[in-house]
């Protein structure tokens, strides 16, 4: 039986190595398994205690909300890029940092272009059994609102803290030093609503990014 060839690529370390395509498939379906399903599973937890915790915890706790859900999107953003340019192995593209505000930018401005599902499909070279999940992103709404959560957290945790609003509704304020020098902010009103809606962005993200990803790997198995 003649072997897969193998595949070049660079290591996460920067040493060159040679990875298999089953070694390549291999890697794929464990990044989708932890990196990609991480920010779901904190998200999940941080929302089954977040209204039962002290009070003074839930500054904290939402920060952590938006951390995982924007860690979603630039992973969603990753596996997107990787599986639309197919200029080199998947594995190999994600194996690095996750994309930049302007790297998310222009995969959030791409996917607002597209008016039909398909045509998403068609974007990441993926099959009809993804359909569903091009079709919640594109009615999604927008992805570039997240355009300043992503910049705030694009280095690193932010500063948190609380305001008020006019109306005496609590602000949850996060700063940031920018990639680009810049001073970075981002605002979310602490309340109910917009905490659980946090929590289900991770998921649907996570959802989305797992079903896009496993299209790819199905494919790649005959299946």
């Amino acid at each position: 039986m003649i072997g897969h060839p193998p595949v070049r690529w660079q290591g996460i370390e920067g040493m060159e190595s040679t990875l298999n395509a089953d070694d390549e498939l291999a890697y794929l379906r464990a990044f989708e398994q932890t990196a990609v399903t991480k920010p779901q599973i904190v998200a999940d937890n941080v929302l089954t205690g977040i209204f039962l915790t002290d009070a003074r915890y839930r500054t904290a706790l939402t920060a952590l909300l938006l951390q995982e859900a924007v860690e979603a999107g630039r992973r969603l953003a990753l596996v997107c890029i990787a599986l639309a340019g197919r200029t080199q192995p998947p594995a190999r593209s994600l194996a690095r940092p996750l994309p930049s505000l302007e790297e998310w930018q222009a995969f959030a401005e791409a996917v607002g272009g597209f008016e039909d599902p398909k045509q998403i499909l068609d974007w990441l070279h993926v099959d009809q059994s993804a359909l569903q999940s091009a079709d919640e992103m594109l009615a999604f709404g927008g992805l570039t609102k997240l355009n300043a959560a992503v910049r705030v957290l694009e280095g690193g945790p932010p500063e948190v803290s609380v305001e008020r609003d006019e109306a005496g509704t609590a602000i949850l304020v996060l700063h940031s030093y920018a990639m680009d020098g810049g001073r970075a902010e981002a605002r979310l009103p602490l309340v109910d609503d917009q905490i659980i809606a946090l929590g289900d962005m991770a998921g649907d993200f996570v959802a989305w990014t797992r079903d896009f990803l496993g299209a790819y790997l199905d494919a790649r198995a005959g299946r």
